[in-house]
């Protein structure tokens, strides 16, 4: 098989079988796409096959374009294996289009080492720098093997759901990536102080490892079950590897074709948990984007009218400063209460919001049965405008609220803004409103169109 051929041509390399083995199964194996969780059923039953064909000689292609070619078993299971990893990332790139969570990239960073350590790891040629026996080969080998466990940390802590951690191990995962890579030159060094320490932190990384999955298991968490379930098979091959190299002394003759079911399986395991944490988080992210929106309208606007309130009139009277400020006030709207009754009374002014909202200008309810209107144009067009939708109360309320046995008219205070702020453009505004109602109601009262708004009322429309 293509590793034990790759380690025993080098003896260093050879002697650290056993810790890299016991622990390459730690770099959570490579992500897959969604639509393989659909797959599952076929891959597996296919490499049940692989399986049962594993001890026959090399199959005869026969396609009628390749006669007399020789595909070997373990070869078309490296190119399966290949598939799935270049699909994994191409899923996780649409995935992290929609939601652009961390462990996507850590994911999709995975399996591209994978692709990389399985081209490594099988007899292709790679050029004459890194020819399949070559030194150059084995240390390109290591490092990707090493770099395949230290991604693990970062992905399992973005991959968990928040809480589902301790703080202390969630710092604990972010130092595994730097401490594998600082041992990685004790498998060509092979200093017995230096293996040994590789083998410590080697053995520590997979005991962390499986901490973490117990304590999010046991907290409840969904993604840590999917993991565990993908990592089992993986295990049990490295387990049956050390097995193999401590107690009998000889290399898994099977390794790489084991190594490669259990990746597979693993691979559409992650897939699985992948698509179920995306769909959380999708959920969770659209219920947050609900939540946000009918707080928003809740601070923003008028349960009765759907009318801005006060503070988004006054947001956006900062935003999109207006000519001028009018205040709208129904006339004896008490009487209409009191004769008819508060929802024929929430009807009225519901027609009111409407008939105001008709316009150009933006509309907002500050209380009761007064209104707002933010005005543009010039002096005449804002008078103009605010007496036409003055009026037009009157025939809307009329039309939705037949009942009524008066017609419901309005007042209008209005106000060329100027310099001055919101406060005290309302103040004056509110002071014509009264000039209004003082002078009969049904009307609309401005200063003189050349005075701002500093200037006392003056007169009657």
């Amino acid at each position: 098989m293509y590793i034990h051929n790759v380690y025993t041509t080098h003896p260093s390399l050879r002697q650290s079988t056993v810790a890299t083995s016991l622990t390459s199964f730690l770099p959570g194996r490579p992500n897959t796409l969604l639509m393989l969780g659909r797959t599952l059923s076929r891959i597996t039953a296919g490499l049940v096959i692989l399986a049962a064909a594993w001890s026959a000689a090399p199959a005869d292609a026969q396609s009628s374009f390749a006669d007399h070619t020789q595909m070997s078993w373990d070869g078309a299971l490296t190119g399966i294996f290949l598939g799935l990893l270049v699909f994994s990332v191409v899923y996780n790139a649409a995935f992290y289009s929609v939601l652009r969570e961390r462990f996507l990239v850590w994911q999709s960073l995975r399996a591209l080492i994978y692709f990389a350590l399985t081209v490594g790891l099988s007899p292709l040629d790679m050029g004459s720098a890194l020819g399949t026996d070559s030194v150059a080969r084995q240390v390109y080998i290591c490092i990707l093997f090493d770099l395949s466990i230290a991604v693990t940390g970062p992905f399992i802590r973005t991959y968990i759901e928040p809480g589902m951690l301790s703080a202390r191990l969630y710092k604990m995962l972010a130092w595994t990536g730097p401490l594998i890579m600082l041992t990685t030159p004790a498998m060509l060094l092979q200093w017995p102080l230096y293996m040994a320490l590789r083998n410590a932190v080697l053995l520590g990384t997979l005991g962390l490892m499986g901490f973490t999955l117990t304590q999010a298991w046991r907290r409840g968490s969904r993604t840590a079950r999917f993991q565990a379930a993908a990592w089992t098979a993986v295990m049990a091959v490295y387990g049956i590897s050390l097995f193999h190299d401590i107690v009998l002394g000889t290399p898994f003759p099977i390794f790489l074709f084991a190594l490669f079911c259990a990746l597979g399986l693993e691979v559409m395991l992650t897939a699985l948990g992948i698509a179920d944490r995306f769909l959380r988080l999708k959920r969770q992210h659209d219920e947050a984007r609900a939540t946000a929106s009918a707080l928003h309208v809740i601070a923003h606007k008028d349960p009765l009218t759907g009318l801005n309130n006060r503070r988004a009139i006054e947001r956006t009277f900062a935003d999109r400063r207006p000519y001028a400020i009018a205040i709208v006030d129904l006339d004896f709207f008490k009487a209409v209460n009191d004769h008819h009754g508060h929802d024929v009374g929430d009807r009225v002014i519901q027609a009111a919001g409407a008939a105001l909202a008709s316009g150009n200008a933006e509309v907002g309810r500050i209380g009761g049965e007064e209104f707002v209107l933010l005005l543009y144009g010039n002096a005449q067009e804002v008078q103009d405008q605010a007496e036409r939708l003055r009026q037009r109360i009157t025939r809307y309320a009329a039309d939705r609220v037949p009942e009524l046995i008066r017609p419901v008219t309005a007042s209008v205070g209005l106000v060329l803004v100027g310099e001055s702020s919101f406060g005290v453009a309302m103040k004056i505004a509110d002071i014509n409103l009264y000039t209004a109602k003082g002078a009969g109601r049904n009307r609309l009262v401005m200063p003189a169109p050349t005075v701002l708004v500093a200037a006392r009322p003056q007169r009657a429309v």
